[in-house]
C-alpha cells in the first residue's frame, strides 16, 4: 500500500498528542514537586513517538531533501506545508518546555509554554485533517474526517498515558490509581464515541453519490472494519472494566490495551486512505 507510511504518521501523531494532552494537563492540576519532575521525565516519550512518526511521513517523500520546500507553500497556505509547519512547532514546543524544566530556565514562564504546545497539539490535530478534506475525494470532504482524526487522539493517548503512570505506580502512589481511574473513565466515554460514531460514518458514507459500493471496493475490507471494531471494544473494553474494579497498576493490561487501540486505528486508517480510489472518479 502506497499509502502506508502517512497511515503510520497520521495515526502516531495524533495518539501522540493526546498522550501529551493527557500528561500536560496532569502537570497543570499537580503542585507536588516530586510528581511533577516524574511527570516531566515521562514527557520524553512523547518525542520520541513524535520522531517515529516523522521518520514514518520521510519514507512516503520521494526526495526527503526536498522537505524544506515546505516552506514555500506557506505563502499560499497550503494544507500539507501548514501541517509539516505544524508539526515541527508541537515538537519545538514541547522540546523547549522540557529543557525550561530540565535547566530549571525562566520558571515562571514554564506553565505558559506547556498551554502553548497544548494549543499546538490542538491545531496539528485539525492541520492533519485539513489536509485531507479535499472536495475532489468526495468521500474525506466532511466532518467525519476531523472526527476520526481526533478522535484517534483519545483512543491511543488515553490507554497510552495509562501505561506510563501504571510504570511508575510504585512511586506515584494512590495518585496513580486515582488517575488511572479517571482516564478508564474518559477511555469509556470514548468508546461509546467511536462505537456510535463509527456506524453513523459508514452510514453516511453508503449515502455518499460515488461510482461504487465503498463498503465493498476491496475484499478485505468487510474484514478490516471487523478487525477495527473488534480490537478497539477488546482494548478499550478490558482496560476500563478492570480499572474500575481497581485493578490499577497491571502495566501488562494496559501494554496490551494500548497496542490493541493502536492497531484498531491503524486498520481504521488504512480504510480511510482505501477511499481515496475515490478522486476523480476512479
Amino acid at each position: 500500500m502506497h499509502e502506508l507510511p502517512l497511515v503510520f504518521f497520521t495515526v502516531l501523531a495524533q495518539g501522540t498528542v493526546g498522550l501529551f494532552l493527557v500528561m500536560a494537563c496532569l502537570l497543570m492540576a499537580n503542585s507536588d514537586a516530586n510528581r511533577q519532575q516524574l511527570l516531566n521525565k515521562l514527557l520524553i516519550v512523547v518525542l520520541v513517538l513524535l520522531g517515529i512518526s516523522g521518520a514514518a511521513a520521510m519514507t512516503h517523500l520521494g526526495q526527503p531533501l526536498r522537505a524544506i520546500n515546505v516552506i514555500f507553500g506557506l505563502e499560499h497556505l497550503s494544507a500539507l506545508s501548514v501541517e509539516i509547519i505544524t508539526t515541527s512547532l508541537f515538537g519545538g514546543a514541547v522540546f523547549t518546555y522540557m529543557a525550561m524544566v530540565h535547566f530549571g530556565i525562566l520558571v515562571r514562564l514554564q506553565k505558559l509554554v506547556l498551554a502553548g504546545a497544548m494549543g499546538l497539539g490542538v491545531l496539528l490535530l485539525l492541520a492533519i485533517a485539513n489536509v485531507y478534506t479535499l472536495s475532489t475525494v468526495p468521500a474525506w470532504n466532511s466532518g467525519w474526517t476531523i472526527f476520526q482524526f481526533v478522535m484517534t487522539a483519545f483512543v491511543v493517548g488515553v490507554p497510552a498515558a495509562a501505561l506510563l503512570l501504571r510504570c511508575q505506580s510504585v512511586t506515584l502512589g494512590t495518585f496513580q490509581k486515582n488517575t488511572d481511574r479517571a482516564l478508564a473513565t474518559l477511555g469509556f466515554i470514548t468508546l461509546g464515541l467511536v462505537l456510535v460514531g463509527y456506524p453513523l460514518y459508514l452510514f453516511w458514507l453508503g449515502q455518499v453519490d460515488l461510482p461504487a459500493n465503498p463498503l465493498g471496493l476491496f475484499d478485505y475490507h468487510s474484514r478490516l472494519m471487523l478487525a477495527r471494531l473488534g480490537l478497539l471494544f477488546a482494548g478499550l473494553g478490558v482496560w476500563v472494566m478492570a480499572a474500575t474494579r481497581g485493578n490499577n497498576s497491571a502495566v501488562g493490561l494496559a501494554g496490551v490495551s494500548t497496542i490493541m487501540a493502536l492497531t484498531a486505528e491503524l486498520c481504521g486508517r488504512i480504510f480511510f486512505y482505501d477511499m481515496h480510489m475515490f478522486a476523480g472518479g476512479m
